[in-house]
Order: C-alpha cells, then structure tokens, then sequence
C-alpha cells in the first residue's frame, strides 16, 4: 500500500520516498525545496498522535538535541507539525549505520578507532549538558560519505534534573543487549552506564556479534547483571591482548571499574594498538572551523575535561503501544542480520523490558552458580537432514547415557509415595485466589474469546496471571516474592506447569487453574525451565541444567513429580521442548551454551530415537511449537528485519520457511489457540513488553494487555 506522505510538501519539505519505520516513527527521504538540500524527515505516525508517551518522547528529543551543537551528533534543522503530526528534520546520512559494517563481520581495528575517537568526545559532551543517552548501540551510530559518524536517537535520552513522567516504563529503558548492570536493575544511572553501551558496541565491532545472546530479552539483562562477558579472543583470535583488555575493562559490572569517561577509553584502546595519543576531548559544538592565520602561532592542544559521574533517579511508568504487522514474505538467506541505518534510529528508544525483576534473578543466579545463555539460527526453504544414526549428531540416549542419569539421580531426591515435595517454610501450599481486575480489550480481542495465562512483571517479582479475553478480567494467580514464570497449560485445561525460584533455584511447578494445590515437580540444587506438556498430559518434559554449566539437557516428569528420567542429551543447550499433537515427536532449540549464533531447531523422533536438523544455522531459529494439527511449525527467527526477532512458520519437516510476522520490537513467547486460528506471542510495546494476539495466517496483531505481560499460554476451553 502507497504511503500516504510520499508526494506531499509538508512545512517545505517534499517527501519523496519512505527510508524506515520503526515503533516510535516513520522516517522519510525529502528535499528541502527553497535550498535542494536533501534531509530525514522522522514523522509520528498518525496512529500515536494521541498518545501522551509517544508525544513526549519525540518533543523530548526535540528538547534534547537542540540542546546538542556537535559536530558528531546528528544535527536538527527544523520541527513542526502537519495535520497533527508532529515530525523533526535532520541531516541525511546516506551511508548508513555502524549496524550495517558488522553486518558483513568485525571491523578493521583502524575503523574501530576511527568510529570511537569521533563518538566519545560527542558522548562526553552530551554528558557535560547532563544528557544521558540511555540507548547506545550501532543503529544509534550513522556515518556520511566520508567517514564521519555521529550519534543520533535521543528519544529515551534523560535531560538530569528535569521531571520526565511518561517518559520511562517502570523505570528500565533502552536495549538489553546494550544495558548497563544498573540499567537493566533499574537502578539510578550516570554516565559510566553510557560507557558500558559503548563497550558493548565496542566487543561487536571487534568481534561481529555481542557479548550476550539469548532467546528472550528477559535472559538478556540478566546475563548483563550475572555473567562474565566471553574472551572477545574467543570470536576473533586476531585481537591483541591488549585490546582485549580494554573491551573487558569497559564492560566491568561494578561501574567504578569502568573508564571514567567515553575518551578516557578511546585514548585507551589508542593505546593498545600503539597509536599516538593526542587529545580528542571536546566538549564544545565546533560546528565551524576558524581559517587558519600564517603569522600565527599554533594553538596549544586543548586540555581534557573530565566529565564527572552525573546520576539520576529511574522516571514513574508510561503507557504502552502496538507494532505494526508486516506482510509475510517467504525467507532470504543473509550474512547475519540486515539494518536500515534510519529504521534502527527510529526504533532506538524501542526496547525497555520492564526488568526490575533481575534484582530478585541475581540472587538466584548467584546462589545456583547458574549463567543463563543461549540463542539460535534459520534457514530458508530446506530439505531437513534425517541421521540415521544419533552418533553423527553427538547425541546419546538415555539408555547409552547411565552417568549422565546417575549425576541427575544424584542431584534430584526422587519423590515416594510418603515423600510428597514440599514448598519452603512461609509458601502456602494452597495459595490465595487473585484479586480480579479488568482490563480494557477492543472489540476484536473480545470477539476471539478463551483465556490467556502469563507471567507479568507489575512490582519486585514476577507472578502469574489468567486473563478472560471475552470479559477483560485479569485474575492474579502467584503471590510471594518468588518469580514464576513460563506457564503451561495442560491439555484439558486444568492444570498450569510453570518454573519458580521458590526455594532458591527455579524449579518446575503445577498447580490447579484457579492457583491452589501448588506442588513441585522437581527439587535440586540445578536449573530447570520451560515445561511443556504432553498431548495426553501424561508428561511434563522441560530443560535442565544438569552439570550447572548451560548445557541442558531434556528430561520428563509425572505431573506428580515421579518417575524423572532423561530424555535428550548431548553436551548442547537443549531448551524450549514442545510435543507433537500425537506425541511422536519434541521439537526442541539446540546449539553451543554460549553461542546464539549456533542455535537451530532440531525434532526427535521418539518412537525411531531420530533426530533430525530442522533449520540449518544459516541465520539464529529458537522457540518452535506445533500447531493444532501438526502441519505446521511456529518459531522465532533473526531473519526479519525489525529488532532482533520475527515470527515464522515452516512445514513440519522444515520445508516452506517464511515470516510471518515482524514487528519493531523482538517478539517471542509465541503459541497457537487450541483451535489453530490464532497466535499469540510477546513484543515490545513502548518500554515494556505486552502480549498481542494475530490471525494464524498472519494479519494485524492486537494488542491484548496494557500493564506488562510475556509467554501467554492458551487455556484449552
């Protein structure tokens, strides 16, 4: 469909072809007519123009950038308002962005410090004006045609001292995979949070990917709080150790031990590669360059300003939006993701996750010993490749695997009969009915009906939920300070299977609909996450972290905790099991521990003990489920071409791979009706994550809750 814009003259500017959208804005190629200057014209799409969030946050960065005359931070030439949109003009930059050069692999270190020494004394400056950025990452870096590059994106920047209700979503903003520790907590921020933005840009420019991947932006900010970042040695052994040294220093989790500044790390990494230091620090606009003069002298080098930590206190909750559905389109093989320069920019401010619940995580994962980790790859229209032998694979059957078993015997009491799992001193076991509320829906969500369970983040943990999409009733189901999260529900709808750090490390629980009789499945000192049910509800199988190492393994349960034998294991991450509707085959994520780039879809036949690859880690495939009728396979892709992930569907022998849908955020959790019309799956909606349903076919995607939601499961009716 012809974008409306395209053609008109608007404030002087005639629009002339569409360069990106993104969550908060469309941006356009234009041409300023009195001056035949070509510009970016960043538009509010018409839709939010009555949204107090999403109109704050743009004359926000109006606010901010007019504040910022530096030579390497995108300049604002104009702003106005047309028909009620409001839209901001800035320079085009027609070479794209840092995301687009590490799309094609690591960057030559001399491009590396090329990029750095013209960013951080920008990034100094905007600290010096008590602007912290809060979104630093490639897509927020644009270069021009001759090398320079400049910082844009202001839309979630903080102006210190200043109110900024609705700006903020329960206090965490930004993008996880470039979230400082104390961003990602929500706690008060100051400049070094920026500086650990930019060594995270700085490990994905050595090394062609980032230093945390995961399947979920949840499991992100948390390996941001937890684990030590990898060896960037590891991905590119031509890396000096000195570098190394530098990139790790930067991403230091205690924020002191971090540069004290963004120069401070680019004279660093100067340093390392042997390279003369002279000051790069430079705190004023610079815009305009004085001629030189013969008779005199040549100025002194300017003395480096060091810019002081400035912190500021996380802003009250905002409201929330809804991604705009793409069309489907069958699936294109790629080196490893593709980024419009202006697209990203418009979808900078995107990604806040809400995750005030980490702080509770840490604990947990300290206690445990236990990094999360993970991530997978895709594949376009494929055949699958059937082994016939599991050794080709690396994989060992339980019934080839008795150490494997021993250790896992070892590590989980198995329940008797007069030994029934019991919760922790002070958990009820029958817990409290939740406290109903409602929840405004639109007419089309009603029209679909049934009910959704989730998990929600709504305080310092994280609990479960039952929402009526007939009448709008949301039911609270979990209490307590624990994190439940990742609900299932059985197959009649009577039971709900979910994971919780109740008593320390996150086990698997079931509990009745309504969120009484609460038992745990599994009791141990090791992690176990993602139930799935069996078609007949006979099982319960889930991933567990048997040697504590990130390696997991698939296993299955009696709903009464009995009878826990393993099912899958190959020194892999093995994660996310979902059964086949007639319980032959567990499609399943499989890859390195550490290594989203190695995760791929993998089914296992449990009649024949055949695995079979069903994506071929030509791009990052996670997260598969079965349709009602087993035809079909959903699964989350990095192949699309907003945030991180789309939705995608295959044959269920892994043929006929296409989008589905890809929205600005990162969508996940994704998961069919009980009759196979619809989806309903997690994205990105202003700064927090919301739960949105979709025709199956694909479609316009509705957005069902308003105040935090993820890994909605459909309760069978």
């Amino acid at each position: 469909m012809a974008d409306e814009l395209i053609g008109k003259t608007i404030g002087g500017y005639e629009i002339q072809e569409l360069i990106g959208r993104g969550g908060m804005a469309t941006v356009y190629r234009a041409q300023q007519v009195s001056m035949k200057r070509v510009v970016a014209m960043k538009v509010l799409p018409r839709q939010y123009i009555h949204d107090d969030t999403y109109l704050q946050r743009f004359h926000q960065e109006v606010k901010i950038v007019s504040q910022l005359e530096h030579r390497n931070i995108v300049p604002v030439y104009d702003y106005g308002e047309f028909e009620g949109q409001p839209y901001i003009v800035m320079r085009y930059m027609s070479a794209g962005s840092v995301d687009d050069l590490i799309a094609q692999g690591p960057l030559e270190i001399e491009t590396i410090i090329s990029i750095l020494e013209q960013i951080a004394p920008a990034l100094d400056y905007a600290h010096s004006k008590n602007v912290l950025h809060r979104d630093l990452k490639p897509s927020n870096v644009l270069l021009d045609d001759d090398g320079g590059a400049y910082l844009t994106d202001f839309g979630i920047a903080r102006i210190l001292g200043e109110p900024s209700a609705g700006i903020t979503t329960q206090g965490v903003v930004g993008t996880p995979s470039y979230m400082s520790p104390e961003q990602a907590q929500g706690l008060p921020l100051d400049n070094r949070s920026d500086i650990y933005a930019l060594g995270v840009m700085l490990f994905e420019m050595a090394t062609g990917r980032r230093p945390f991947e995961s399947d979920t932006p949840y499991s992100i900010a948390v390996m941001q709080v937890t684990t030590t970042p990898p060896s960037p040695r590891q991905f590119n052994p031509h890396l000096s150790f000195a570098v190394e040294e530098v990139i790790l220093k930067a991403l230091k989790k205690p924020r002191e031990e971090r540069y004290p500044h963004a120069v401070a790390l680019a004279e660093a990494l100067k340093r390392a590669t042997n390279q003369p230091i002279t000051s790069i620090h430079d705190t004023q606009p610079a815009m305009v360059r004085p001629m030189p003069v013969a008779s005199a002298s040549p100025p002194s080098p300017q003395p480096m300003v060091v810019v002081p930590p400035i912190s500021y206190t996380p802003a009250p909750p905002s409201q929330s939006m809804t991604p705009n559905p793409v069309a489907s389109y069958s699936r294109r093989r790629r080196p490893r993701r593709s980024a419009n320069a202006w697209l990203n920019a418009a979808v900078g401010g995107l990604i806040g996750c809400g995750l005030l619940v980490v702080v509770a995580i840490v604990v947990l994962l300290l206690i445990s010993a236990f990094s999360t980790s993970g991530g997978t790859d895709v594949i376009p229209t494929r055949t699958p490749r059937p082994t016939s032998a599991l050794g080709d694979l690396g994989i060992r059957m339980p019934t080839l695997d008795p150490i494997s078993r021993a250790a896992r015997d070892t590590a989980v009491p198995q329940p008797t009969a007069t030994d029934t799992p019991q919760p922790p001193p002070g958990t009820p076991t029958v817990q409290p009915v939740g406290v109903r509320s409602s929840v405004s829906l639109s007419p089309d969500v009603k029209a679909i009906g049934g009910s959704l369970v989730y998990f929600a983040e709504r305080g310092d943990a994280t609990h479960l939920y039952r929402l009526d999409l007939s009448t709008g009733t949301e039911t609270q189901l979990t209490f307590g300070t624990s994190d439940d999260a990742y609900p299932t529900v059985s197959p009649d709808g009577r039971l709900i299977a979910f994971q919780s750090n109740r008593d320390g490390d996150s086990d698997i629980y079931v509990m009745d609909m309504g969120g009484d009789n609460l038992r745990q499945i599994t009791r141990n000192r090791i992690t176990d996450r993602t139930p799935a049910w069996s078609p007949n509800g006979d099982w319960l199988m889930f991933a567990s972290d048997t040697r504590a190492d990130g390696t997991f393994d698939l296993y299955r349960a009696r709903p009464d905790g009995s009878d826990i034998q393993p099912v899958l294991q190959n020194d892999m991450r093995l994660s996310s099991p979902r059964w086949s509707p007639d319980g032959r085959y567990v499609v399943f994520t499989s890859g390195g521990a550490d290594d989203a780039a190695t995760w791929e879809i993998r089914r296992l036949d449990l009649a024949g003990d055949l695995v079979t690859a069903l994506t071929d880690n030509s791009v990052k495939d996670w997260s598969p489920v079965y349709s009602p009728d087993g035809r079909s396979i959903l699964f989350l892709t990095a192949d699309g071409t907003d945030g991180d992930s789309a939705l995608a569907r295959m044959d269920a022998d892994g043929g006929n791979a296409s989008i589905l849908y890809d929205g600005p955020g990162y969508e996940w959790g994704a998961a069919f009706s009980p009759d196979g019309r619809y989806i309903t799956f997690t994205s990105q909606a202003g700064e927090r994550e919301e739960i949105f349903v979709m025709p199956a076919a694909g479609g316009e995607a509705l957005q069902v809750t308003s105040g935090g939601g993820q890994y909605a499961a459909w309760v069978p009716s």
